[in-house]
């Protein structure tokens, strides 16, 4: 998202540069930042990095910014510092997600930049009053700001076969997808339950597969296998969104908690009919029964009956699938930098 918050930005009004504060993983979206971007890389070895966080307040001085945005702790709490101490006169930072295991001091850091903090961006209103409550600030600090995507996915649908080709999958069953890293948070064990369940009900002409990596894939592993899933559900892996959403025939969302996820605008950007959980971001995002299936978190049984009607109904994936389309309308990229350029510059 931040990518494509960087090139929507207006040129005639402002000159936006990136910085990071960590070691920069080889994941290509560093290759995407363009071109008149300029990008500055620091190697923050822990948030404790006292000549580092040094060297970042010298660049900000420096360079004489307008306005510093932050996002995630790390930047959040290293660079609302170092723009302080370098008198940037705007600072703005970001929440995206409902962070139930911050620690007292963290908590406590953040109360106390954001005192400096012009407005905190944050992706939904859910978020917005855990944050508030969290670390004890009046609502009038916060900025609503969904997060964005670029709709830019529309035809996507059109490689469905060839990018099962690829992949060796018959294009003949249904392909039920998610996209997330494999830990807790995504909610993973229960979607595989689901499918268990799916099978026992007497569905066969489906394919549940999970896109991602990370920290519980051995026992997601031994979960597929203990209820005999081995042909029914695949680890895949790393992918391209857009070879994720292509075969979407249904995109499953199980996580347990979010903030906003930019996946599940991308598939509502795709057209995918979608069956999510009821957490912070979906339920302000979709219309119950209109632009997706909602159910509770944790609950394989309420999400494989949602997958279900779903997978056994043809209108009602075209009926989500359009609503989903519309409803994203809503959540542009180019209508998410409109609020940080308000904020920046009215």
């Amino acid at each position: 998202m931040l990518v494509e918050q960087l090139k929507s930005f207006d040129r005639s009004r402002f000159e936006p540069y990136l910085i990071t504060l960590l070691p920069n993983p080889d994941t290509g979206v560093i290759s995407r930042v363009p071109a008149d971007v300029r990008f500055i890389k620091f190697n923050f070895s822990s948030i404790f990095d006292l000549r580092s966080l040094y060297q970042l307040w010298a660049c900000l001085r420096k360079e004489k910014f307008k306005a510093v945005v932050t996002s995630l702790f790390d930047a959040n709490l290293l660079g609302r510092t170092a723009a302080i101490l370098a008198r940037v006169p705007i600072i703005l930072s970001s929440e995206l997600n409902v962070l139930e295991d911050k620690r007292k001091w963290q908590i406590m850091a953040d109360n106390i930049l954001a005192r400096f903090t012009k407005k905190i961006l944050v992706s939904s209103n859910e978020v917005l009053k855990f944050t508030s409550k969290q670390e004890k600030l009046l609502e009038s600090k916060f900025q609503l700001n969904f997060n964005a995507v670029p709709l830019k996915l529309g035809q996507i649908k059109e490689n469905r076969n060839a990018v099962l080709s690829k992949l060796g999958f018959p294009t003949e069953l249904t392909y039920i997808v998610t996209a997330g890293s494999l830990t807790p948070q995504k909610g993973h064990k229960y979607l595989i339950d689901a499918a268990a369940q799916l099978k026992e009900r007497g569905v066969r002409n489906f394919k549940v597969l999970i896109f991602g990596k990370g920290v519980l894939k051995d026992e997601l592993i031994k979960q597929i296998n203990s209820l005999n899933l081995a042909e029914d559900v695949k680890l895949m892996g790393i992918s391209t969104m857009e070879e994720i959403l292509a075969i979407s025939d249904v995109f499953a969302f199980p996580s347990l908690w979010e903030g906003l996820s930019i996946a599940l605008l991308n598939a509502m950007d795709a057209g995918c009919p979608i069956v999510a959980t009821k957490i912070s971001g979906t339920n302000e995002v979709f219309e119950d029964s209109i632009s997706g299936l909602l159910v509770e978190p944790g609950k394989s049984d309420e999400l494989s009956g949602a997958l279900l009607r779903v997978v056994n109904d043809q209108g009602l994936r075209q009926k989500l699938a359009e609503g989903a389309k519309e409803r994203v309308k809503k959540f542009s990229i180019e209508e998410n930098v409109k609020v940080i350029e308000n904020l920046i510059w009215p």
